[in-house]
C-alpha cells in the first residue's frame, strides 16, 4: 500500500480507500481490508504490546503473617498493600 494525497493505492494501483471530502474521514473501497487497518497505515501507528499488571488491594501482613497496623501519625496507611492478581499482554 502505498498513500497518494487523498488516496490510499495497491501495489497494483487500485483504490483501497480515500478521504471523504468535507469530513475528513477515511472510507474503504476494498472490503477485503478493514478500516482500521487503513487508518493503522495512514496514521503510521503501531500496536505495542506491553506486560499489565492487575492488582488488588489486601491486609498487609509481617512475616509471621500477622496483620500489620496502621500508623495514624505517617500520611500512608501502612495496614493495606497492593497485590498482584494477574500479569497479561496489553496494548499500549
Amino acid at each position: 500500500m502505498r498513500l497518494e494525497g487523498n488516496r490510499v493505492l495497491s501495489d497494483d494501483n487500485k483504490v483501497i480507500a480515500e478521504k471523504e471530502r468535507g469530513y475528513g474521514d477515511w472510507i474503504s473501497r476494498d472490503d477485503s481490508v478493514s478500516i482500521s487497518d487503513i487508518l493503522d497505515f495512514v496514521n503510521g501507528s503501531v500496536v505495542e504490546e506491553v506486560e499489565v499488571e492487575e492488582t488488588e488491594m489486601v491486609r498487609a501482613r509481617n512475616e509471621k503473617g500477622h496483620y500489620i497496623a496502621d500508623d495514624p501519625d505517617t500520611p500512608e496507611n501502612e495496614a493495606w498493600t497492593a497485590k498482584v492478581v494477574n500479569k497479561f499482554l496489553g496494548r499500549k
